[in-house]
């Protein structure tokens, strides 16, 4: 009799059991991974979201005005050397880059740097809008076939660097409270990871860059 008491206990307790879940176990497995880069890349297409409905509502002479001030440097120029013109589209994205670098150096920065890459999906939206707003089609196809590389290429390389920043941001934090880094690895071991993955993507903006001068000098005459 004491058998079989035991026995339907054990019966109950593989019939309450959870089932489980593959697709649950993926998604938490991907998330775990990559939801850091997920994060970012929504941020940044968000940011283009709003700029497009910015540039489709704002009348065209500030919209001149607000596209000069996004797209200088963005854009080479066809009248300057391929020397020039590159360093002016470099120094954006570096710009975008050093200010990501700096802001992991601080706590604050653990807020301030998803604002960073938002802006930067906002800067593209701006142009991109105004050349379909003021162009039409014409300018659309100019933006595919002449900027979009260049600014995936670039916009990847510095959320993948905003991964690295956000989490020595967060050390730092976590350090001021007394605690632990994120991954228990000294600050000092972290900040050498960081810097070397900053001089990285800084060789892949580089590549950006360039990709911006040879297609503008390759079709820019056909616009």
């Amino acid at each position: 009799m004491k058998s079989i008491v035991v026995s339907m206990n054990r019966s109950e307790k593989i019939y309450n059991a959870k089932p489980y879940s593959p697709l649950k176990a993926d998604i938490k497995a991907f998330l775990k991974r990559y939801g850091i880069l997920s994060f970012f890349i929504t941020l940044l297409f968000l940011g283009m979201i709003l700029g497009v409905v910015r540039a489709g509502q704002t009348s065209g002479e500030i919209m001149n005005g607000i596209y000069v001030f996004f797209s200088g440097g963005m854009i080479p120029s066809e009248t300057a050397s391929p020397v020039v013109s590159f360093a002016d589209s470099f120094s954006v994205s570096f710009l975008f880059l050093a200010v990501l670098f700096c802001l992991s150096l601080s706590a604050p920065g653990v807020v301030l740097i998803p604002g960073v890459i938002f802006f930067r999906g906002y800067e593209y939206g701006i142009i991109s809008g105004y050349l379909c707003v003021t162009y039409g089609l014409k300018g659309l196809v100019y933006y595919i076939a002449v900027i979009l590389s260049g600014a995936f290429i670039s916009s990847m390389a510095l959320i993948y660097a905003s991964q690295y920043c956000i989490d020595f941001s967060l050390s730092v934090l976590y350090t001021f409270f007394g605690k632990s880094t994120t991954d228990g690895q000294p600050l000092r071991s972290k900040f050498g990871e960081l810097t070397l993955n900053c001089c990285y993507m800084l060789i892949v903006i580089s590549f950006a860059s360039l990709t911006d001068v040879l297609l503008q000098r390759l079709l820019g005459i056909f616009f």
